[in-house]
C-alpha cells in the first residue's frame, strides 16, 4: 500500500534527483504516473461498497418491518433471489471491466447469504448453533472469493472462520480446534495472491487469534504467567517474518506480520518489566510443551532471518534485539535472580531491545521499527520511574550506567556511519 507519506517523500526525492541530474524529467513523470496508478486509496470502490451496503440495509429494514406477515416460502425465495441477484450483478460488472463494483456487489451477496442463514434458522426454529452458521458463511464466502475473485468475500470468510473456531473452542472448554486449519490454509493461499491490505491484515490476525487459543481456556480460567513467554515467542516470530518479507521482497501478506508482532512485543515486554518490579508478581509461570515449541520456532525463524537477510546492518541488530527479548521470561524461571539482580537484568534487556529496534529501524529505513523501539524505550523509562529498582540510589546508579552505555553506543554509531558514508575511492 502506498501511503501519503511515502508519496510525499518520493515526490521530494524525484524533484531532488532531477535537479542533481540523476534522473531526467520524463522518467520522473513516468514514475509519478506509475505510483498514482498502483494500488493506493480507491475512493470509487469504497463509495460503491458503501452504496451497496446502504441499499442492502434499506431492503433489510423494509423486509424486517413486514417480516411476520410474509409466508415462509416467500421469505426463502426472497433470500435466494437477493443472493443470486447480488452475485449476478457482481459477475456482470466483472465482465464489463469494473472489478471494484464487482467486489462490492459480491461482498453484499455474501452478507445477504449470512443474514439469510440466521433468518432461516429463526424461521424454522433450528437448534442454536451459531458456530455452525459461521462455518456455512465462511464456506459460502470462500466459494465467492474463488469464483469472483472478491476481496470483500475473502475478508468476510476470514472473520467467519475466526468466529467458527472461537465458538468451537469455547464449547470445548479450550480444546485445540485443528479443524480451523482445514479452511484457513486455503483462505491463506487466496490471500497471498491478493494485493488487498485489509485481507492481508485479517489473514495475519486470524492466525494470531487461533494461536492465542492454542494454550487452552485461559480466558475463563486462571491466567498463568507462562503464557507471556508463549506470547513473546509468537510476537518475535511475527516480527522476524515481517522483517524478512521487507528485506527480501517476500509476499506482501507477510509484511503485515511486522506491526502486529511489534505490538505484541511491546505489550509483553512492558508487562514483564512491571512484574519484575512488583514483589508480589515477580514469579514464574508454568512452562508447558507449548513454550518449548514456540521458542524453538522463534529461534529458528530469527536465525534464518539473520542468515538470509540481504541488508545485514538492518537484520543483525533486529535479530539480536529479538533474541534479547526472548531472554526475559527465563529470568523469572531462574528463581535466584528474581530480586534486585533480576530487576536489573530485565530492565537492561528491555532497554537493550528498544535500542536494537531503533538501530534496525534507522539502518533499514523501517519507520515502524524506529517508532516501536522509541515507544518501548519511553514506556520502560516511565515504568522504571514509577516503580523503583531497589532504593532510589540503586535506581539512580542504574540510570547513570545505562545512560553512559547509550552515549558510548551513540559515539560508536556516529563514527561507523561516517565511515560507511565515505565515497568508495576515498582512503580511510
Amino acid at each position: 500500500m502506498l501511503t501519503g507519506s511515502y508519496r510525499k517523500r518520493l515526490d521530494a526525492d524525484l524533484t531532488r534527483w532531477v535537479g542533481e541530474g540523476l534522473l531526467n524529467a520524463d522518467s520522473a513523470s513516468a514514475i509519478r504516473r506509475s505510483v498514482a496508478a498502483d494500488g493506493g486509496f480507491r475512493l470509487p470502490a469504497l463509495l460503491g461498497l458503501f452504496g451497496g451496503l446502504l441499499i442492502a440495509s434499506s431492503v433489510a429494514a423494509f423486509v424486517a418491518a413486514n417480516w411476520e406477515a410474509i409466508p415462509r416460502l416467500v421469505k426463502l425465495v426472497m433470500i435466494l433471489i437477493s443472493v443470486v441477484a447480488a452475485l449476478g450483478i457482481a459477475a456482470r460488472l466483472e465482465r464489463k471491466g469494473s472489478p471494484s463494483g464487482a467486489d462490492a456487489a459480491a461482498t453484499c451477496g455474501v452478507l445477504i447469504f449470512g443474514a439469510g442463514i440466521a433468518l432461516i434458522g429463526q424461521m424454522y426454529h433450528l437448534p442454536a448453533d451459531w458456530p455452525a452458521g459461521a462455518l456455512l458463511v465462511a464456506l459460502g464466502a470462500l466459494v465467492v472469493a474463488v469464483l469472483l475473485r472478491s476481496n470483500g468475500a475473502l475478508a468476510v470468510a476470514l472473520v467467519a472462520l475466526c468466529a467458527w473456531s472461537g465458538g468451537r473452542w469455547e464449547e470445548g472448554q479450550g480444546r485445540l480446534h485443528l479443524a480451523f486449519l482445514v479452511l484457513y490454509l486455503p483462505a491463506l493461499w487466496l490471500a497471498l495472491s491478493r494485493s488487498n491490505r485489509l485481507v492481508h491484515h485479517l489473514a495475519v490476525l486470524a492466525l494470531g487469534l487461533w494461536l492465542a487459543l492454542v494454550p487452552g481456556d485461559w480466558i475463563n480460567g486462571r491466567f498463568d504467567y507462562g503464557l507471556l513467554a508463549y506470547a513473546l515467542a509468537v510476537s518475535a516470530t511475527y516480527v522476524a517474518l515481517g522483517s524478512w518479507a521487507l528485506d527480501r521482497g517476500g509476499p506482501a501478506l507477510l509484511t503485515c506480520c511486522l506491526p502486529w508482532g511489534l505490538l505484541g512485543l511491546l505489550i509483553v515486554l512492558d508487562v514483564e518489566l512491571i512484574r519484575i518490579l512488583d514483589a508480589r508478581e515477580s514469579r514464574a509461570g508454568t512452562a508447558i510443551w507449548l513454550n518449548y515449541v514456540a521458542y524453538a520456532v522463534a529461534v529458528a525463524v530469527i536465525v534464518g532471518f539473520a542468515a538470509l537477510a540481504r541488508e545485514k546492518r538492518f537484520a543483525w541488530p533486529l535479530a539480536v534485539g529479538l533474541m534479547l527479548a526472548l531472554l526475559v521470561p527465563p529470568v523469572f524461571w531462574s528463581g535466584g535472580v528474581v530480586g534486585l539482580p533480576g530487576k536489573v537484568v530485565v530492565a537492561s534487556l528491555t532497554l537493550s531491545v528498544a535500542i536494537a529496534l531503533v538501530v534496525a529501524g534507522v539502518t533499514g529505513g523501517v519507520r515502524r521499527l524506529t517508532l516501536a523501539g522509541s515507544g518501548l524505550f519511553g514506556i520502560a523509562i516511565l515504568i522504571l520511574l514509577w516503580q523503583t529498582i531497589g532504593t532510589l540510589l540503586d535506581q539512580s546508579l542504574f540510570f547513570l550506567v545505562a545512560g553512559a552505555v547509550v552515549l558510548v553506543l551513540a559515539g560508536g554509531a556516529r563514527r561507523l556511519f561516517a565511515r560507511l558514508s565515505r565515497p568508495a575511492g576515498e582512503v580511510a
